[in-house]
């Protein structure tokens, strides 16, 4: 499964939400930038002929009105009536001129965020597979109960883990234009002098792709921190039930063993300890993370 869009952090909700909505409006950042569209520059012989139509329109409705009003009104108030049924019809054929000339709202969105998103289609499947791996450590973590109820606040999530991906993604972009781009050049015969050249990028290349590795695997050893927290956590959640399994074993035995009892009590224990460690673990391996400046 391809990844998802990835945005810098400075979108706004808006557009993301637009994304979800009209996805087919987006264009990838290693297209060119979209040009401003509107009516008249994507179809202009359709907007002419509405525009002539809505004329027309105006036109044959003003002077049906003006024999109507002249046939039932006073001649005075037949004047008024059809000079300002004249202005509204100025006013609104002013307002579909001006619409037609008017760049689509939404489509301003996206061209104006052009290269502050990118699309599957910017990344080759190498790039892909790594951000993918990101973005499903970032939800995870990000959807926790732990870092919902606030338990991990001090780390910065809803800060920091965009801001990875954003990064993380704009490198990922870029390998993937570079290794299309080695390919393109390693086409046809293979000389000393092509290998010179493409051997040190190569490496390169092959250097920055470990250390993105890097990366993602420590989004992904956070991620476990945070699931194993998450773990602890319910089981907390499911140990506060333990008062009713102490009252059930009362009512059907009341002279029985009172070990499992005594059980409860230690897992309670037990567990508080476990879930102040792995609370702990994960508020560490968030700190790994680098704060965006």
């Amino acid at each position: 499964m391809g990844p998802e869009p990835v945005f810098a952090p400075d979108v706004p909700v808006e557009v993301r939400r637009l994304f979800e909505r009209k996805p087919e409006l987006f264009v990838p950042a290693s297209h060119p930038k979209p040009k401003r569209q509107t009516s008249w520059s994507t179809e202009p012989a359709a907007t002419f002929g509405s525009l002539l139509v809505w004329l027309a329109v105006c036109v044959g409705g003003w002077i049906l009105a003006l024999i109507i009003f002249a046939l039932t009104l006073p001649t005075a108030v037949a004047a008024w009536a059809a000079l300002v049924l004249a202005i509204v019809a100025v006013i609104t054929t002013g307002a579909v001129g001006v619409g037609s000339a008017v760049e689509n709202r939404k489509q301003k969105a996206v061209r104006l965020q052009h290269g502050k998103y990118l699309l599957a289609e910017d990344f080759d499947e190498e790039s892909g597979r790594l951000l993918a791996r990101g973005q499903r450590a970032v939800k995870s973590v990000l959807e926790a109960t732990v870092t919902q109820r606030g338990l991990l606040d001090d780390v910065k999530n809803e800060l920091v883990l965009p801001e990875q991906l954003w990064d993380i993604g704009q490198v990922l972009h870029e390998q993937s234009v570079l290794r299309a781009r080695q390919r393109e050049v390693s086409r046809g015969m293979a000389t000393a002098e092509l290998e010179a050249v493409l051997g040190p990028q190569r490496r390169a290349l092959a250097r920055s792709v470990d250390a993105i590795k890097h990366k993602v695997e420590l989004l992904e050893r956070y991620a476990d921190r945070v699931r194993s927290a998450d773990a602890a956590l319910r089981a907390e959640a499911a140990l506060a039930d333990g008062d009713r399994y102490i009252e059930l074993l009362a009512r059907t035995e009341p002279a029985g063993d009172t070990s499992v009892v005594q059980g409860f009590t230690d897992e309670a224990d037990s567990l508080k300890q476990t879930l102040s460690r792995t609370i702990a673990a994960a508020r560490d391996a968030g700190r790994t993370l680098a704060l965006p400046d």
